[in-house]
């Protein structure tokens, strides 16, 4: 399966604010770069991804847990 601290990051990714995703990447990187650069690109995920993007990567996601071979 996924390690957690991805599963979580996809998770609040998908589903949360951009503050909110900004402060979980600052717990594993707190340079000005990242940051703006996750919130760059929360905020063009945001912007483009549909209600059925997210749920095909959460299916996706559900999938890989599921299977044998991860």
């Amino acid at each position: 399966g996924l390690c957690p601290a991805l599963k979580e990051d996809i998770e609040i990714f998908l589903d949360q604010s951009v503050t909110d995703y900004v402060n979980f990447i600052k717990q594993y990187k707190e340079d000005t770069a990242t940051l703006k650069n996750a919130e760059k690109l929360k905020k063009c995920a945001d912007d483009k991804f549909t209600e059925e993007d997210k749920e095909s990567i959460k299916s996706l996601l559900k999938k890989i847990e599921a299977s044998i071979a991860c």
